[in-house]
C-alpha cells in the first residue's frame, strides 16, 4: 500500500513532540530515549499522543503502555484501504488514539484484534460495527460499581463494569480493528436521577449510535433512544480539536466537548447574556448550564461570555439553572427553553436569605428523532445472538477472580495483616489490583504498625488508596524525595508537610483533564499537579511517613490524626460553625434523592457528601466550615419534572444556625405521563403459543399491568395494601391484570390469596427476560426491581408507572383509576 503515514499532520506532530520536550525536559527525555527506539511510524504516532494527552498521562505511564496503541493503529494503516482511507483527523483521534475518557490506560488493542480476528476483520462499515459489539457483549455486562473508571483489558477480563466502562471497553474495541468511534454522555438526564454513557462509530461518512455491550441488529438504536430524546444534552469529548468542525461547548483542561444532542433530540439554540449592576456586559464570564439531578444542580455544560457578554448553546426544549460567575460575584437565574431564547443574568443579583424559593424544573417530552427499527426477523436473530452471548460471557466469568489475590494471599508473612489490607480496598480495587504493588506498600508500612491503634493503621497508613486515583507504588519514591531533617519535621508538624507540597508542585490546568489524577509517584516525576493531586499526594507522603492521614469523605479536605482525632490542615477546612437540620412534615429524607446543601466555593457552589450522615429524632447536626451554602430539596414526579425548593443562608465562624427542610407536594394532574408504550404480547398459559397483544388488552379504558415476582417483599406489600382495601379494589374488576413467570408463582400464598380475593382479576405469563426492561425503561421507573407496576389510558398509552416497594402505591393507583 503506497502513501506516508500521517502525512497531512507529520510536521504539527514533529513540532508540537519538540515544545513538549522543552516544557517537561528531564520527563521527555526518559520518554524520548525509548521512543527513538522504535519503528518509525510506530514512533510518530506514539509522538502524537504525547503532545495531546495529559500531563497526568505522561507522568504516570511509561512509554511501553502506549506503543501497543501506535503498533496496533500502523498495522490497521499499513493493512487496511478503509483504514488507510479515513481522514486523518478521524484517524489520530478515533482509531489511533489511546485514551476515551478518564479511565485507566493499559496496553490492549492488538490483543482485541487478534481475539476478534477474521470474524471482524473480514467485515467492513456497519456490519462490521455490529458484530464487534456483539463479541463485547459476549466478554462484558453491566454491573453497578463505584467511579473509578476501569482500563479496557480489566472490563474485558472481569467481565463486567458500570456503563461509562462498558464504553470505554467497547470503544476500545472498535478502533482495535480500525473503526472509528468514541464515547458519548449524556451527563445528567433532565427526567430522572442518573446518567449514561454509550457508543458512536463512524461508518460511511457519518457517526452512528450503539449501546455499549449491548447489541442490536441496527445502528442508530438503543434501550436509551427514547431516553436521550429528553435530554438537555449529549457530549462527546476529544484531546486534539484540529480539523474539527463541531459545537464546542466547553473546555476541559486540555480536552474539547463537543455538542451532541442534535444527533438525538429536538433542539433549539439559546442565548445568555451576562451584565454587571449598570448593565453593561461583562466579557469573559463563566456560564454553567445546570440540570437538576440526585437533589444537586449539575452542569452539562459550560462556556465563556464573548466581548458582548454573550455565549449560546444548543440544547433541549427544558429547563436550565444558568450560573454566571465573574471574579467574586456570581448571579443565577431559570430558563425554560420550551418558550424562552435568550436571558439576561445581572452579577449585581443576589438570592434573598433564609427563606424557601420555588421553582419547577421542566424535563423535555420524548420526541426521539431517531425511529428506525429492526425487523421482526433481525429481532428474532438478534435475541437469539443475546441469549448465545449471555451464556460464553457467563462460562468465562462465574469463576473468575482477580489472580493476583491469591498471590498476594499466598506468601506466608503476615497473613492476617493482608486480608485486613485487602478489606480496606474498594471492592473494584480487589479485581485490578496488583500484587506486587500492595507488597510494596505493605513493607514500607510495616515499620509505623506499631506507632497507632491497629485499625488506624490499617485503614490510614497502610492503606495505599486514598480517592480514586490508580494503586501505584510511591512509598520509596517519597521517602527519598525528602532529607531526614525535613521528615522529621512533618512527622512532628504536619501542617508543614502541606507547605511543603504545595510549594513543590505547580499546576498546568490547560495541560490537565481534571478528573484524571497524577498518581503521588507521578507528581515527584514531573513537577506538576492538579489541586486534587496535591491533596492526594499529602495524604500519600503522610502514610509514608507513619502519619494517619486521609481525605474527609465530605468535603474532600486533608486531615491527619492528633491525639485520636482528626485535624484539618487547612484552616479554612476547620469545622468552625454549625448547621441544625429539622426533618419537619413526616418526609423521609434521603441525601441526593431529595435534598442536598452546597458550599461555595471559588465560584461554585460544591455539594457536601453526606450519604452517611445520620438523623436523629428528625433532626442532623452538621459541623460546617464558614460561609455561603445552599440547600436544595426536590420532588421528582413520575412525569420527569420536579417541584423544588431552594434556600440560601450564611453562617460565621462559630454561629449555630436552624433551618426545616421543606418538600413541595404535586396534585395527581402533574404526576401523570402520557407514554405511548410498545405492543408487546402476554401468554395465556404457561407455557403456551396462544397469547395477547398489550394493544387488545388496553382498547378500552384505564388499566393496571402488575409484574409480579413471588415470595418477594415489595409484591406481598402491594397486594397487602390491595387487600386492606378490598372494597375499592373489588369495583376495578377485570381492569386489573397480573403478569407472572410461571403457573408455580399463583401458588405462592400472596398472590393465591389476592387472586381468591380478586377474582376478576386476569392473569397472564411471561418469562420477564426482555419485556420488564423494555417497559421499565419506557417508562422511566428501574426495571431492576419488581414489582413493575404501569397504568395504562386506552391503546398503548403509559400514564403512570412504579417499580419496587414504595409505600402508599395501592392509594395512588386507586386515585388513578
Amino acid at each position: 500500500m503506497n502513501g506516508i503515514f500521517l502525512e497531512k499532520n507529520r510536521e504539527r506532530i514533529l513540532a508540537q513532540y519538540e515544545e513538549l520536550k522543552k516544557a517537561l525536559p528531564e520527563r521527555m527525555a526518559e520518554v524520548d530515549a525509548e521512543i527513538s527506539k522504535w519503528e518509525d511510524n510506530t514512533a510518530l504516532a506514539c509522538k502524537y499522543m504525547y503532545i495531546t494527552m495529559p500531563y497526568s498521562d505522561i507522568a504516570n505511564y511509561e512509554p511501553e503502555i502506549f506503543k501497543d496503541y501506535g503498533e496496533n493503529a500502523v498495522w490497521l494503516w499499513e493493512n487496511r484501504e478503509d483504514v488507510k482511507a479515513l481522514p486523518e483527523e478521524i484517524f489520530l483521534n478515533y482509531v489511533l488514539y489511546c485514551r476515551v475518557n478518564e479511565e485507566e490506560v493499559a496496553p490492549c488493542r492488538t490483543f482485541f484484534r487478534e481475539q476478534m480476528g477474521e470474524r471482524v476483520l473480514s467485515l467492513h462499515g456497519k456490519a462490521a460495527a455490529l458484530e464487534v459489539n456483539y463479541w463485547c457483549a459476549e466478554e462484558a455486562t453491566y454491573h453497578c460499581t463505584d467511579e473509578r473508571t476501569l482500563s479496557a483489558i480489566t472490563v474485558y477480563r472481569r467481565g463486567n463494569g458500570r456503563c461509562g466502562e462498558e464504553s470505554v471497553f467497547t470503544v476500545n474495541a472498535m478502533r482495535s480493528v480500525g473503526i472509528p468511534a468514541r464515547q458519548v454522555y449524556a451527563p445528567r438526564w433532565s427526567h430522572c436521577d442518573d446518567n449514561h454513557a454509550w457508543v458512536e462509530v463512524w461508518c460511511e461518512g457519518d457517526w452512528y449510535f450503539l449501546g455499549a455491550c449491548e447489541p442490536l441488529p441496527i445502528l442508530n438504536k438503543g434501550w436509551f433512544t427514547n431516553a436521550s430524546s429528553r435530554a438537555m444534552m449529549v457530549h462527546s469529548r476529544c484531546f486534539d480539536t484540529t480539523g474539527f468542525d463541531e459545537e464546542n461547548i466547553d473546555r476541559e483542561g486540555m480536552v474539547a466537548v463537543f455538542n451532541e444532542l442534535k444527533r438525538y433530540a429536538a433542539v433549539k439554540k439559546i442565548q445568555v447574556q451576562v451584565v454587571d449592576g449598570d448593565k453593561n456586559p461583562v466579557s469573559g464570564a463563566k456560564v454553567y448550564f445546570e440540570v437538576l439531578n440526585y437533589s444537586e444542580f449539575s452542569p452539562v455544560a459550560e462556556a465563556k461570555t464573548d466581548e458582548k457578554g454573550c455565549v449560546s448553546l444548543t440544547t433541549g426544549l427544558g429547563s436550565l439553572h444558568i450560573m454566571a460567575v465573574y471574579g467574586e460575584k456570581c448571579a443565577e437565574t431559570y430558563m425554560d427553553t420550551r418558550n424562552c431564547d435568550t436571558c439576561v443574568v445581572s452579577l449585581e443579583e443576589t438570592e434573598v436569605r433564609d427563606i424557601w424559593m420555588e421553582m419547577d424544573m421542566i424535563a423535555p417530552v420524548d420526541t426521539p428523532v431517531n425511529t428506525d427499527t429492526p425487523t421482526e426477523e433481525q429481532t428474532r436473530i438478534g435475541d437469539r445472538r443475546l441469549d448465545e452471548a449471555a451464556a460464553k460471557r457467563l462460562k468465562k466469568t462465574e469463576n473468575w477472580e482477580n489472580p493476583e489475590k491469591a498471590i498476594f494471599l499466598g506468601k506466608e508473612d503476615h497473613k492476617e495483616l493482608r486480608k485486613e489490607m485487602l478489606s480496606a480496598l474498594t471492592e473494584k480495587d480487589q479485581t485490578d489490583f496488583v500484587s506486587s504493588v500492595l507488597e510494596d506498600h505493605l513493607a514500607l508500612a510495616l515499620p509505623y504498625e506499631s506507632t497507632t491503634d491497629h485499625e488506624t493503621f490499617v485503614k490510614y497508613i497502610l492503606n495505599p488508596r486514598v480517592r480514586n486515583e490508580i494503586l501505584k507504588p510511591y512509598r520509596k519514591e517519597i521517602q527519598e524525595a525528602f532529607t531526614e531533617e525535613e521528615k522529621a519535621l512533618f512527622v512532628k508538624e504536619p501542617k508543614k508537610l502541606w507547605e511543603a507540597v504545595d510549594s513543590r508542585f505547580s499546576s498546568c490546568a490547560d495541560k490537565e483533564r481534571s478528573s484524571i489524577i497524577t498518581t503521588p509517584a507521578g507528581c515527584l516525576r514531573t513537577g506538576i499537579a492538579s489541586p486534587l493531586s496535591k491533596k492526594i499526594f499529602f495524604v500519600a507522603a503522610a502514610r509514608t511517613l507513619g502519619i494517619p492521614a486521609r481525605l474527609n469523605p465530605r468535603d474532600d479536605a486533608m486531615e491527619y490524626m492528633e491525639n485520636g482525632s482528626f485535624v484539618a490542615v487547612l484552616p479554612e477546612s476547620e469545622k468552625n460553625c454549625s448547621l441544625v437540620l429539622k426533618g419537619g412534615d413526616g418526609v423521609v429524607w434521603k441525601y441526593f434523592l431529595n435534598w442536598s446543601i452546597a458550599r461555595f466555593v471559588d465560584g461554585r457552589f460544591v455539594s457536601l457528601q453526606l450519604e452517611d450522615a445520620k438523623w436523629e429524632d428528625g433532626k442532623l447536626v452538621l459541623g460546617l466550615d464558614a460561609g455561603q451554602y445552599r440547600i436544595l430539596t426536590s420532588n421528582r414526579l413520575p412525569n420527569g419534572n420536579i417541584f423544588a425548593n431552594r434556600y440560601y443562608l450564611d453562617i460565621a465562624v462559630g454561629e449555630e444556625k436552624e433551618a426545616e427542610l421543606v418538600l413541595r407536594h404535586a396534585d395527581l394532574e402533574d404526576m401523570l405521563e402520557s407514554i405511548d408504550i410498545p405492543d408487546f404480547e402476554l401468554c395465556k398459559n404457561e407455557p403456551s403459543e396462544e397469547a395477547v397483544k398489550a394493544s387488545v388488552l388496553t382498547e378500552k379504558g384505564k388499566h393496571i399491568f402488575m409484574f409480579l415476582e413471588e415470595s418477594r417483599e415489595p409484591t406481598e406489600h402491594i397486594l397487602n395494601e390491595m387487600i386492606e382495601q378490598k372494597e375499592a379494589f373489588e369495583k376495578l374488576g377485570d381492569k386489573v391484570i397480573f403478569v407472572v413467570r410461571t403457573e408455580a408463582a399463583l401458588k405462592d400464598p400472596n398472590i393465591a390469596r389476592a387472586l381468591r380475593t380478586f377474582p376478576e382479576i386476569q392473569v397472564y405469563f411471561d418469562s420477564f427476560k426482555t419485556l420488564i426492561e423494555t417497559l421499565g425503561r419506557r417508562m422511566y421507573v428501574d426495571h431492576e426491581k419488581l414489582p413493575l407496576i404501569i397504568v395504562t389510558d386506552g391503546k398503548l398509552n403509559g400514564i403512570y408507572a412504579t417499580s419496587g416497594y414504595n409505600v402508599g402505591t395501592g392509594d395512588m393507583l386507586l386515585r388513578l383509576m
